[in-house]
């Protein structure tokens, strides 16, 4: 059960004035070049396949100069669902500058919601109020979980780590000599637990159990590496 996640069943009238929205949102952002850098999502020449490409790019040109790259992939607990509604708006009223009637509609939007799961039976549950996340399954509820973690960015800048993320999957790497990969790994442990205390200050957490940590370079290379673990993953070796 705990792997089922709510989705809201909106009407077509409500996706049609989102699209509109989003539209006018996504030009603002672009406009004045307020995206996320390292966030692949929701973007135009942007999508999976060059977020791999990306980061496999860089893991090989590691390789090629006798580098291991240690690549963490991170992993968030129902991400969309423990967004916290006032610090997604006091972000986009103090980060992303929308105010007055734009940032009373987004309140209008995200706050007095409630579900209700319906069967095909015709039976229903209680309504139970929406005091978080934003909406599963809509066309904004996307957007703005991207703007809700953009500063995970500078909080893993600060550790001199590279970053990628498309929507709430993250991945965080280093590039090193064989000789430094217990220092590395220190950095990239540090790294992970400042990313867990930015995570539980805006009501979001990792799970620790789907965290991983692989060694990539060179065949030589790898052989020559023990197990190295991360303190809040299992480790694999590349």
């Amino acid at each position: 059960m705990k792997n089922f996640r709510p989705v809201s069943n909106l009407s077509f009238l409500s996706k049609l004035l989102e699209r509109v929205v989003l539209c006018r949102l996504q030009a603002f952002l672009d406009s004045n070049d307020m995206m996320p850098p390292m966030q692949s999502v929701y973007r135009r020449f942007h999508s999976t396949e060059t977020a791999v490409t990306t980061v496999y790019s860089n893991l090989l040109l590691a390789a090629d100069v006798g580098q291991v790259s240690a690549l963490c992939l991170l992993d968030l607990t129902a991400a969309f669902d423990t967004v916290d509604l006032q610090l997604l708006l006091h972000r986009l009223e103090r980060q992303f500058g929308l105010r007055g009637v734009v940032l009373a509609w987004f309140a209008s939007y995200l706050t007095d919601r409630s579900f209700r799961v319906i069967l095909d039976g015709g039976d229903m549950s209680a309504k139970v109020s929406v005091l978080c996340s934003v909406p599963q399954g809509s066309v904004l509820g996307s957007r703005l979980f991207v703007l809700y973690m953009a500063d995970l960015t500078d909080v893993v800048a600060g550790h001199n780590v590279k970053f990628h993320s498309y929507a709430d999957d993250s991945q965080m790497y280093v590039h090193c000599q064989r000789h430094n990969t217990v220092s590395t790994i220190s950095r990239l442990g540090h790294c992970a637990a400042d990313i867990g205390h930015w995570m539980a200050a805006n009501r979001l957490q990792m799970n620790p159990t789907k965290t991983e940590l692989l060694w990539a370079g060179s065949k030589h290379n790898i052989t020559m590496l023990g197990i190295l673990l991360l303190p809040c993953s299992s480790a694999q070796i590349l």
